[in-house]
């Protein structure tokens, strides 16, 4: 679902005004109630004074016929001026979800040459597990690659359940790509973590409580597992996939001399050759590892500092120490 918002106001039977995408939600209970929260960090485009807003997914999140229609503004990159907060345009990922597949993800912003146009682009990723290129000027869809197993995507919860991929933990979180424009390559962190999802026989609203319209039950832990996926930046072309035991939670820092870093939920802290994904070095930091890494320079020596140790209790990990470790050449 995609438009440039022209800023009128929609006039409806009853004579009240409504906003544009009120329409997109099928009754006002729903629209009410359906959710659209904020969880992750916007990108600001500080030439053109932009906000790149993330928004989440729409509720009852697994009973989507109680909100006929695309449900916008969720699951939705929109795009405001930085200084009036106006709607300038928008590009929905995931029109009437019944996944619980939020839009964390609407960095980074660049420039890259496409077919060759130089073009100004942002990338654009959620839990659904694809990883998405758009032209920042024509709105246009450039590219989607699946960075997680996706199965049965198109298929709705039912009562008696349905199987699918990527599950509510599924896809990518809050960590956005690491992009290195020497190269043209762009590394995304993703979740793999299916299961089952059931919706109630009818939504039950209760308020000050989750408003899920069923349920969502995880693979056994030991099916968790997470993907680092290298993509051309330009072209979508996949590099390398690494593979990781747990899901990737983590940041990834690219450096211009070639070298990723990044850190998985064992609480090894990775750093991995950018050209094929190849490990060069490896250290426990005793300590999950779910955001991001820092690499800075004291009196030209570079250093890199990861913290470790925090995680929430659905990612069933092992306790760790709160602590930052910091690591430099000799």
């Amino acid at each position: 679902s995609e438009r440039r918002a022209s800023g009128m106001e929609i006039q409806h039977h009853s004579g009240r005004r409504r906003a544009p995408g009120a329409e997109t939600w099928g009754s006002t209970d729903a629209r009410l109630k359906g959710g659209g929260a904020i969880w992750t960090t916007p990108s600001l485009d500080a030439v053109r004074g932009l906000v790149y807003v993330p928004v989440g997914n729409p509720a009852p999140d697994f009973f989507a016929s109680q909100r006929p229609g695309a449900n916008l503004y969720t699951n939705t990159m929109v795009v405001l001026d930085a200084r009036t907060g106006k709607l300038q345009w928008y590009k929905q990922g995931v029109p009437h979800d019944s996944h619980d597949w939020d839009l964390p993800v609407v960095s980074p912003l660049f420039t890259a040459k496409v077919g060759g146009v130089t073009r100004e682009v942002v990338t654009m990723g959620g839990k659904d597990g694809l990883l998405r290129l758009v032209d920042r000027q024509s709105r246009e869809q450039l590219y989607e690659v699946p960075v997680t197993t996706r199965l049965n995507v198109e298929q709705d919860p039912t009562e008696q359940g349905v199987y699918a991929c990527p599950g509510v933990l599924g896809g990518m979180e809050w960590s956005v790509p690491a992009l290195n424009p020497r190269t043209d390559v762009m590394v995304a962190p993703a979740v793999d973590w299916c299961g089952v999802f059931k919706s109630d026989d009818e939504p039950r609203f209760i308020a000050g409580q989750l408003f899920m319209g069923g349920s969502f039950t995880y693979d056994p832990i030991e099916k968790s597992r997470g993907w680092l996926t290298a993509v051309k930046a330009s072209t979508g072309e996949v590099l390398w996939r690494y593979h990781a035991v747990r899901p990737m939670l983590a940041a990834v820092t690219a450096t211009a001399g070639g070298v990723l870093f990044t850190g998985e939920l064992s609480g090894d802290f990775v750093a991995l050759d950018e050209s094929d994904g190849k490990v060069l070095y490896r250290f426990n930091c005793g300590g999950s590892i779910t955001g991001g890494v820092m690499s800075y320079a004291v009196s030209g020596k570079q250093y890199v500092a990861v913290v470790s140790g925090m995680a929430a209790g659905f990612w069933q990990v092992q306790p760790g120490s709160m602590t930052v470790t910091v690591f430099a050449l000799p």
